[in-house]
């Protein structure tokens, strides 16, 4: 279920999970990197299971036809590795064993755990080429041949016409090759195809939106489909769907419609599955007739007069014939319901059996079942597999952004100050200089601990007529520096503890002053200087352009480095 106190996002990645009459369902296990737009389709072939989706929608992609990817996966070949783990463990470690016995029996046993859960992993996310859909495809098993049906539109236009298009998979030169679609029907408003084998024979029903029926057709021995007729060799009456809605239904969905169907082979007949105005309705085909079945029941009864006994849903319900049951999840349309899927199965003396909630395996969109063996040839069992698209993923919260260090503003009190010895730096014919020092104040930061406030005071001038003036620049140039670094250590020491770095900055009115606050200092006596390899001085009053002719020339007479300047205080 989703939790609403904790922060979500949109989870498009597929899960999993296995049920046994005896065991019930496994927990939801996520598919790696398998994202998925809406609903998977599951079928099996010689032993290989095949999962195909409509791939992962980008943000901010309002286009409803989405490429088709697949992977599959084949139970049998995780045996061997099985058996590795088990003659892995057989002998165990002796109990004398030498440390290096101990490591090498370790790493042998995790080598082939390690290998185990790699042949567990279903093949990469592929797309198909040149299948695009606009809605869930269908998937069956036709007589040992993989067979798609999808809804293509001719383009990647969101309204665009609908046809139906399929599409088998074969290995060429050892590798598997979906082969270049062709049309089922000319028809150019078939959409929502379903795929089921009954008595050998594929059966394809899908949504006309101009028919108030569904269409049905059987793949004949020639490869083509057809029509099912009645005996009056006029197309069979099939179950009634609402085209109008449908068809409003498809102009303005970008997520797939409700009408998608369900089909699946149980005890020799056909077993569909429509949404009808958000109820799901059944209807039976027994090769002959179809026949409509009261709606899938709620999973409470509901008192006379006071509702609808029925299941109600945003799609439609996965189904597939397990242990004698026909079984269907399907995913919930109430949200006071909660997000998890309901299962229900249906047999012929009973009928279908309330739904149950399945915890922890939540999803709004249709879900894909199938039948299939699993485990060692000598004890094989039948289990039911469920893949579903997931609906929220927990997301970690963003890290609190950690405390900014101590600065300026954090001190409550400071000690007398310390002021070194000015250094005064000229440049080239000491037309210009920079007279400079370091003033040292101790100081009490909020929480108590000490602190060291440096400050690099600054002055800058020019020389013109027998006297040095303010250089606060001019018009046309300003004086800057362009930062430096502060080194701190003991007098006696010979190498630095830490440093501070500054930006530098403009002059105004020919003055820069500068406070770096350090911390973490011990009690005792500190040395501080200014750096005087990567700190200088640019720009000024003899830089001024009408002076002088060029840049170099201008640099030449203004720019220079500061010397080392320092002051010692005792904290």
């Amino acid at each position: 279920m989703t939790d609403t106190a904790k922060p979500q996002e949109d989870d498009q990645n597929l899960r999993r999970a296995l049920y046994t009459t005896a065991g019930g369902w496994s927990p939801a296990v996520a598919f790696a990197d398998h994202l998925s737009f809406a609903a998977p389709v599951l079928a099996e072939v010689d032993g290989t299971i095949y999962c195909v989706h409509r791939g992962a929608r980008e943000e901010g992609d309002g286009d409803k036809v989405l490429p088709v990817r697949w992977t599959s996966f084949t139970p049998a070949s995780v045996r061997p590795y099985e058996t590795a783990l088990d003659e892995a463990t057989a002998e165990p470690l002796p109990k004398d064993a030498t440390e290096e016995q101990t490591t090498a029996w370790q790493a042998k046993v995790q080598a082939a755990a390690d290998a185990l859960d790699q042949a567990r992993r279903w093949t990469p996310d592929a797309y198909i080429p040149g299948v695009e859909s606009a809605e869930t495809p269908a998937l069956v098993n036709d007589k040992g041949t993989l067979r798609m049906v999808f809804t293509g539109t001719g383009g990647y236009y969101t309204h665009g016409t609908p046809q139906l298009f399929e599409t088998e998979l074969s290995l060429v030169d050892g590798k598997p090759r979906w082969s270049r679609p062709k049309p089922v029907t000319r028809q150019r408003s078939a959409l929502a195809p379903a795929l089921a084998v009954l008595d050998g024979t594929v059966h394809l029903l899908y949504v006309d939106l101009y028919a108030d029926r569904l269409v049905h057709l059987v793949r004949n021995t020639e490869g083509r489909w057809t029509h099912v007729l009645d005996d009056g060799g006029d197309p069979m009456d099939t179950p009634y769907v609402d085209s109008e809605r449908l068809r409003q239904e498809w102009q303005e969905s970008t997520e797939g419609m409700r009408a998608n169907l369900s089909l699946a082979a149980h005890d020799g007949k056909l077993h569909l599955v429509r949404n009808s105005f958000g109820i799901l309705l059944p209807a039976v085909f027994d090769g002959s007739t179809w026949t409509d079945g009261d709606h899938l029941p709620g999973p409470v009864p509901v008192e006379e007069g006071k509702g609808i006994d029925a299941a109600f849903s945003l799609r439609t319900a996965a189904l597939a014939s397990y242990d004698g049951k026909l079984h269907a999840v399907y995913p919930s349309a109430r949200t006071d319901a909660g997000d998890a899927l309901r299962h229900c199965t249906w047999t012929e003396e009973d009928g279908w059996t309330r739904p149950v909630v399945l915890e922890g395996h939540d999803s709004n969109n249709t879900p894909a079942l199938l039948s299939f063996k699993e485990g060692p040839s000598e004890g094989a069992r039948e289990v039911l597999l469920l893949v579903h698209r997931g609906i929220d993923r927990y997301v970690p919260p963003v890290p609190p952004v950690p405390p900014a260090p101590p600065s300026i503003a954090d001190v409550v009190s400071r000690g007398k100050t310390v002021t070194g010895k000015t250094v005064s730096d000229h440049g080239r014919g000491a037309w210009s200089r920079l007279r400079h020092d370091i003033a040292l104040t101790p100081a009490t930061l909020k929480d108590g601990k000490k602190a060291v406030i440096a400050t690099w005071d600054a002055v800058a001038e020019y020389y013109w007529g027998w006297w040095w003036y303010r250089d606060g620049g001019t018009r046309f140039s300003t004086v800057r520096v362009n930062g430096g670094t502060l080194w701190i250590k003991k007098p006696s020491d010979k190498h630095f503890l830490k440093y501070a770095d500054f930006d530098g900055g403009a002059f105004s009115k020919g003055h820069l002053r500068v406070d770096v606050l350090i911390t973490d200092l011990e009690p005792g006596t500190y040395e501080i200087s200014l750096s005087s390899s990567n700190s200088k001085k640019t720009g000024g009053y003899w830089w001024d352009e009408h002076l002088f002719n060029g840049r170099t020339d201008r640099e030449y007479w203004t720019e220079f480095d500061l010397s080392r300047c320092t002051a010692t205080v005792t904290i």
